[in-house]
């Protein structure tokens, strides 16, 4: 009989589980007490996913001794599968009161407790399993995930250093050194551990794009203009290089940002799609979901949060998925988004299948990706290709498609998305009137005394300024820059950064150029309500390409400052015209570079006319479509509408003109 489990386990070796069942089920009348059998009989239904079958051989097998501390292990690991957690953890603790040093079921109860987002228990268990075998992978790997959720960078980077160490071929732990690195501000560290990463594998993915945005963050543009061909030319081979919210930062080709989604999205290709829904034939009102990490003090929250309350909540039920968990305590935009909504669920913690799961038990309709590809690898895209919503709807947060053919529609303009661009889109195209952009009239102003004197400008200068992330600044406009200040002799250009790095490396650049670096001046970032009170002592907006301003566009229109713009061929470097022409400024945007320039110069030379801009701005606030957020939301539910009817009568999406 020893022969069958022999010939068992050399099925299971070569991991051909179908086989190794069919075997176990023809001999396992001649093993009913036989402990080792239903050992290995649970291990191949856990293999195959049948984690019901397997918690049953388990049973039989601690029925047989009570004291088989496998088989108890190995009940914890089912149970966590089919998420009943009290279970799992009564077996393991069975288990280790048996054999406290029992390292896989601290390894177990590690993982359990992290699935329960209870991190510092988690911790504790990962602790007692490291204890027992140091320079296991796995558990290395576990703990330094559980450090990044506590948001113990400094710990992680001395594990890691240990790793490197004992593992010094092991290139995700370097990977994970840089990423920490960077975003401790150490830049100049994570581009040393990049490039070594490169060395050691000059493919390895998404390292060269992580380059180039430690480079951006920190205005080091040392050997740029190479890495961008390296970039352009790796898309092209179709290397997975950078994700496609940092290729759209840097190139102005719809094409080249279609090939590099393309390749991003293919990272999901083993994602299963779950198509069925229930019936919507009784519920009176259409459901919609709104699923972003951005329900916060955030420029998506800042754009959005007045829509959702606009909403007609007698026609429309209105469901907020909160993905992040980075608002502060009494977030002013959060809690107006807890309030907006019928209701408000907090799913940080869910995985993207409870996620999906959750959506179709509150059988919602339509969902709405306010996120798609930002956020790079933390992005949630998994939800919608896992289809949570019969229709599914690309939105504001990524100026770009989604590359996916389980998203249905992105909500557009005529400016942002053309019609020769509409081949780049594998949505169907929802073409608002106006901009796609909505965005708040009725602003809070901070009450704070704001003076030239106190933001340290200049009284008597024409104030250029970008309120551009930092990122948004590449050498080709800093270049357009220096023109405008050299023509413009009695001017300063003002930025918004905290970085001394980011400032004396800016001001480096303008010195080469032969601009007094002193004509740069940095201001730190402040709540909205501040800003929106100092941007009135700025002149006009120097915009950024090839990724225009979105949200600082709209901000600066609300206040009152002209903003000159390039109209580019893509998504993102097209937003800035759609705010202005919807603004009834399409003087401000120009064709090229050197009209860029011209529009500039004439302006700060040109003082009626600036005075003319500002109080057309100020003036027009109340009448301008683009703070009309009563008719942005009725085009939006009319274009629900039209879907949802096109669902019903089975018709395939198509592109709706409203």
């Amino acid at each position: 009989m020893r022969n069958k489990i022999v010939e068992i386990l050399e099925l299971i070796k070569i991991k051909n589980f179908k086989e190794a069942k069919k075997k176990c089920e023809l001999v396992k009348e001649n093993f009913r007490k036989n402990v080792e059998f239903f050992h290995i009989y649970g291990f191949v239904l856990f293999s195959l996913e049948n984690y019901d079958e397997a918690i049953n051989q388990w049973h039989n097998a601690i029925s047989i001794d009570p004291n088989f501390v496998s088989g108890l292990n190995n009940l914890g690991k089912a149970y966590s599968k089919i998420k009943k957690f009290s279970e799992a953890i009564k077996y393991l603790n069975k288990a280790l009161e048996i054999k406290p040093d029992f390292f896989e079921t601290y390894y177990n109860l590690s993982e359990i407790f992290f699935l329960r987002g209870m991190y510092e228990e988690s911790l504790k268990n990962i602790n007692l399993a490291i204890k027992l075998k140091p320079d296991n992978l796995p558990t290395i790997k576990s703990k330094l995930k559980l450090l990044f959720e506590l948001k113990k960078k400094e710990e992680s980077l001395k594990i890691l250093d240990q790793a490197i160490s004992h593992h010094p071929n092991e290139i995700d732990f370097y990977n994970q050194k840089a990423q920490i690195l960077s975003e401790l501000g150490r830049n100049s560290q994570s581009l040393n551990t990049y490039r070594s990463i490169l060395i050691m594998d000059p493919d390895f993915p998404y390292v060269l794009g992580n380059i180039v945005r430690d480079k951006l963050e920190s205005c080091d543009w040392s050997l740029i203009d190479k890495d961008f061909d390296d970039m352009k030319t790796k898309i092209n081979e179709k290397k997975e290089i950078a994700d496609p919210f940092l290729i759209s930062t840097l190139f102005d080709c719809p094409e080249l940002i279609n090939k590099a989604t393309k390749i991003w999205i293919n990272q999901y290709k083993n994602y299963k799609t779950q198509n069925k829904f229930q019936s919507f034939k009784n519920q009176s009102k259409i459901k919609v979901g709104y699923y972003s990490a951005d329900f916060r003090d955030h420029p998506v929250g800042h754009l959005i949060a007045e829509m959702i309350e606009t909403h007609d909540k007698s026609k429309f039920e209105i469901y907020g998925f909160y993905l992040g968990n980075q608002h502060k305590q009494n977030d002013y935009h959060h809690l107006r988004f807890k309030k907006a909504f019928t209701k408000f669920y907090d799913v940080s913690k869910m995985s993207d299948d409870e996620i999906s799961s959750l959506s179709k038990d509150i059988n919602i309709q339509i969902a709405v990706d306010l996120m798609a590809h930002t956020g790079g690898h933390e992005s949630r895209f998994g939800i919608f290709l896992r289809k949570c919503a019969p229709i599914q709807i690309n939105f504001l947060g990524y100026p770009g498609t989604s590359a996916s053919d389980k998203i249905d529609y992105i909500i557009a303009d005529r400016t942002v998305i053309p019609e020769k661009n509409k081949k780049f889109f594998t949505e169907k195209i929802i073409y608002l009137p106006n901009s796609y952009q909505p965005s708040e009239k009725n602003r809070k102003l901070s009450g704070k005394n704001l003076t030239k004197k106190n933001l340290n400008l200049p009284e008597d200068d024409f104030i250029f300024c970008c309120f551009n992330t930092i990122t948004k600044i590449l050498p080709s406009i800093l270049k357009l820059w220096t023109d405008i200040l050299k023509q413009v002799p009695n001017s300063v250009l003002w930025l918004i950064s905290e970085s001394d790095k980011v400032k004396n490396n800016l001001k480096k650049e303008f010195e080469k150029k032969n601009v007094d670096p002193k004509r740069i001046i940095f201001s730190n970032k402040v709540p909205i309500s501040e800003h929106l009170a100092r941007i009135k002592y700025a002149d006009l907006f120097l915009d950024t390409f090839p990724y225009n301003a979105h949200t600082s566009c709209s901000d600066s229109i609300w206040a009152g400052l002209p903003l000159v713009t390039i109209q580019g061929e893509s998504f993102q470097s097209r937003v800035a015209s759609s705010l202005l022409k919807t603004s009834d400024l399409k003087d401000l945007i120009a064709k090229n570079e050197k009209e860029y320039v011209d529009i500039a110069v004439n302006i700060a030379k040109n003082k009626n006319h600036l005075n003319h801009l500002k109080n057309k701005l100020i003036n027009s606030r109340d009448a301008n479509p683009l703070f009309d957020n009563k008719s942005f939301i009725n085009n939006i539910e009319k274009a629900y509408s039209i879907v949802l009817e096109k669902y019903f009568r089975k018709e395939i999406p198509e592109d709706i003109y409203l």
